[in-house]
């Protein structure tokens, strides 16, 4: 980026940098940021700094390295320094990066922190590649949308998922029961099937996104909302949610699961049904191959609603633009997507790209995914989604009720919400 845009960008993070909680255990990354030039390939040999929380050993974090490698071998003058840096870590590391002007040059970000990026002057400007490029149309345009700030675009899906109910067919035939399909058989089913060391249900209320990304359907099927969580059904949600812990369905240590956690606990036998997302299919494969199990869409109260997911590829705005733009671009090909969405368990994320399966899973998350919700809350949205979770964790903990900690929330989102 040019010396005078830089050091607006560096102004706009100072107030963010100072606030930053240190990170301990961060490799050092090579400077992506800073100087006038972008030199393309053609320029001499570039080295990429790659930046994802895809756990090492994963499918997901398995299928990049193979794709990566695969680059690397037909473009032998580029290298990728690809690094993990935890997902609830990711997002103030990079700040404190970008206020340092050392950044990666490629970041696999959730995609309702995108419009965050952009607005801070983190993310590159892309529209005019996308332009050229030609094939922006054939995306969704709620995907794109994630990455989409003041009319301009600054990246592109890897990923594309929602939320729906896993169940374990075995525990479900031997109680006598039919996967949920309403809040009250949800409720009486999860009790049911509590038994010894098994829970009924596993979802993940931990002290980041992914619990707010858990419950908002849960939100939204009871007809409260973000914008509105004083609401008699936004805190009929959020007790609804705390009442399955109180009752002994779901475990207590979901308020420390992550959503790898909870596939753990279904994967294990000891809950038998999750709430989870497709990425979880192929991981199912390599943690229990013989569990035989179904997904059946999210239980319903008022209406039925998922959470639309998936994460983007965010590339800054630096000297390692272009490269990293052929890198990301290469990515996008039909044939290295689906490879992709095989791996992590993504749906399409373009027109002309196939389901990586055919099962009745897959099926049943393509048909939830039309009743999915973008998380379209502004570029304010992690800072909503930090008040949102201590309302969470505050509530099925039992330090405060669900009205208490909905309108403390409430006070902080208000301002923060566009």
């Amino acid at each position: 980026m040019s010396a005078s845009r830089h050091g607006r960008m560096r102004s706009r993070l100072a107030a963010l940098a100072v606030a930053a909680v240190a990170v301990t255990g961060l490799a050092a990354c090579a400077p992506g940021g800073g100087g006038a030039a972008k030199p393309s390939h053609s320029d001499g040999p570039v080295k990429l700094t790659w930046w994802d929380y895809y756990q090492p050993g994963t499918t997901a974090s398995d299928g990049l390295d193979t794709m990566i490698k695969k680059y690397e071998k037909s473009h032998p003058n580029v290298t990728v320094d690809r690094q993990y840096v935890a997902y609830d870590q990711l997002k103030q590391t990079l700040l404190q990066s970008a206020g340092a002007a050392s950044v990666p040059d490629i970041v696999i970000i959730n995609s309702p922190d995108h419009q965050q990026f952009a607005e801070t002057g983190i993310a590159a400007d892309l529209t005019k590649q996308l332009k050229d490029w030609g094939q922006l149309s054939k995306y969704p345009k709620g995907l794109i949308a994630s990455a989409t700030y003041k009319g301009k675009v600054y990246g592109l899906p890897i990923t594309a998922n929602c939320l729906a109910l896993f169940y374990d067919k075995k525990a479900l035939a031997d109680a006598g029961l039919k996967p949920p399909t309403t809040w009250d058989e949800l409720k009486e089913d999860a009790l049911k099937l509590k038994s010894g060391s098994r829970y009924g249900l596993s979802f993940s209320a931990i002290n980041n996104q992914q619990a707010v990304f858990q419950w908002l359907p849960t939100l939204w099927q009871a007809g409260g909302d973000l914008n509105k969580l004083t609401s008699p059904d936004s805190v009929r949600a959020l007790d609804f949610w705390a009442g399955l812990v109180k009752d002994g369905s779901v475990s207590k240590e979901a308020l420390n699961w992550d959503q790898t956690a909870a596939e753990v606990e279904f994967a294990q036998g000891r809950a038998a049904m999750m709430i989870n997302g497709p990425w979880q299919i192929p991981t199912l494969a390599k943690d229990a191959p013989n569990l035989d199990y179904g997904v059946a869409l999210l239980p319903k109260d008022k209406e039925s609603a998922s959470a639309l997911g998936g994460e983007n590829y965010l590339i800054t705005d630096g000297p390692n633009e272009q490269a990293s733009w052929d890198l990301v671009k290469w990515l996008q090909q039909p044939a290295n997507l689906e490879y992709l969405a095989k791996q992590n368990g993504s749906l399409p994320t373009r027109s002309d790209t196939q389901p990586f399966s055919d099962s009745d899973a897959i099926k049943t998350f393509t048909k939830q995914l039309q009743v999915a919700r973008p998380r379209a809350y502004g570029s304010n949205y992690a800072e909503i989604a930090d008040a949102v979770v201590i309302a969470i964790q505050s509530t099925i903990s039992g330090s405060a009720t669900a009205k208490d900690a909905l309108d403390k929330a409430a006070a902080t989102v208000k301002p923060l919400l566009p």
